[in-house]
């Protein structure tokens, strides 16, 4: 019986998991469709065709292992053909980033930050690590600083992860807003702003 009751309160802990800790699984992963392919600017994810499909995308010619869109993201020199077949270079600054499986990565500050839900309204983690001067960096889970972000496809624009902040992203659909709005506590609206941006999404015309 004390093994039984035991179960039951550790069931009922990870029930309870705050969003938080949800935001990081990949458990969470939910995705509206977008082209894979390089993009190099917001118009171009907006209308949901890449700029530079993978097969244009030229591999580094020392890269033995299986080619994917992220290892040419992360190569030092981007290389991709043009439609007429010449060699072109590419600034990886120059990107706003890339899809892969459907799921894009915005590149900030000399990073790429994968989504973790997209469609009309994006969620996702910007991370960096933290650096010691004149030490290399070392990334571990203690050791860097994140912040969770909404990305709005209809302006482009970047806000934090917020109540509030999902509100004013959800507010053309009234019925979700005003059910959104109806819980009665900050605690519960943190909790369940994500799955209000995955209901959102599946409703939203994009």
């Amino acid at each position: 019986m004390k093994i039984f009751f035991s179960l039951f309160l550790t069931l009922c802990f990870a029930a309870g998991t705050t969003f938080g800790q949800d935001a990081a699984s990949t458990d969470t992963i939910h995705h509206n469709h977008f082209n894979d392919g390089v993009y190099l600017s917001y118009e171009d994810l907006k209308s949901n065709r890449p700029t530079i499909k993978k097969e244009q995308l030229i591999k580094s010619y020392y890269d033995s292992s299986a080619f994917s869109i992220s290892k040419w993201a992360n190569t030092q020199n981007l290389y991709y053909a043009t439609s007429a077949g010449d060699k072109q270079k590419v600034n990886r600054d120059s990107l706003w980033g890339y899809v892969e499986n459907g799921i894009p990565y915005i590149f900030l500050n000399d990073r790429f930050h994968k989504f973790s839900t997209s469609g009309a309204v994006s969620v996702f983690r910007e991370s960096y690590p933290n650096l010691k001067a004149g030490l290399a960096p070392v990334v571990t889970e203690a050791k860097y600083t994140s912040q969770i972000n909404l990305f709005i496809l209809a302006n482009g624009r970047i806000n934090e992860f917020t109540p509030e902040n999902v509100a004013l992203a959800i507010e053309d659909n009234k019925a979700l807003y005003d059910e959104f709005m109806a819980l009665k506590s900050l605690k519960q609206k943190r909790k369940k702003m994500y799955r209000f941006v995955e209901r959102y999404n599946d409703i939203a015309m994009w």
